[in-house]
C-alpha cells in the first residue's frame, strides 16, 4: 500500500494503524482513509491535551496527571453529548 509521498510527524505509524485495523476485521484499507484517520486522531488528542493542561494549571501543578487527562476525556463527552439532535 503506497502512501503519498509527503512525509507526516504522526503519532501513530501508519502500518500500525493498518494492522490494527486489519485485527478488527477491515480487510483492505485505502490510504485516504488512513490518512483520514491520522488526522482525526491528532485533532481530538490536541483537544484532550488542551483541556487536562487547564486542569493542570488551575490545580496549580507543573505535572500533568492521569486524574487531569481523565477530567479532560469526561468534560469532552459532556460537550459532546450536549450537541446530540
Amino acid at each position: 500500500m503506497k502512501y503519498k509521498s509527503s512525509k507526516v510527524n504522526t503519532l501513530i505509524k501508519r502500518k500500525n494503524l493498518v494492522l490494527k485495523l486489519k485485527t478488527l476485521g477491515v480487510k483492505r484499507v485505502s490510504p485516504e482513509s488512513v490518512l483520514f484517520l491520522e488526522k482525526f486522531l491528532e485533532d481530538n488528542l490536541e483537544k484532550i491535551i488542551e483541556v487536562a493542561k487547564e486542569k493542570m494549571i488551575v490545580n496549580g501543578r507543573k505535572t500533568l496527571v492521569e486524574e487531569d487527562v481523565k477530567k479532560a476525556l469526561e468534560n469532552l463527552n459532556k460537550k459532546e453529548e450536549g450537541f446530540e439532535v
